[in-house]
């Protein structure tokens, strides 16, 4: 079974590695397979940049 958890921001750079850190955190203490899909609303500040340095490095993590 594949957990899908999907996360709309606009302009959340200060807060968005916070709630990527806590759902990780989460998800490695259940045994389900998990996909985290990040959509960013055209953010005007760096929020992008955060979502694809760790969509980079985590496979479940996505970045639209």
């Amino acid at each position: 079974m594949k957990i899908s958890i999907v996360t709309p921001t606009y302009n959340e750079e200060k807060n968005i590695s916070l709630v990527i850190d806590k759902i990780k955190n989460i998800m490695s203490k259940v045994d389900y397979d998990y996909e985290h899909i990040i959509i960013d609303n055209n953010s005007t500040d760096k929020t992008q940049e955060v979502i694809k340095s760790y969509a980079s490095e985590d496979k479940n993590i996505k970045a639209i």
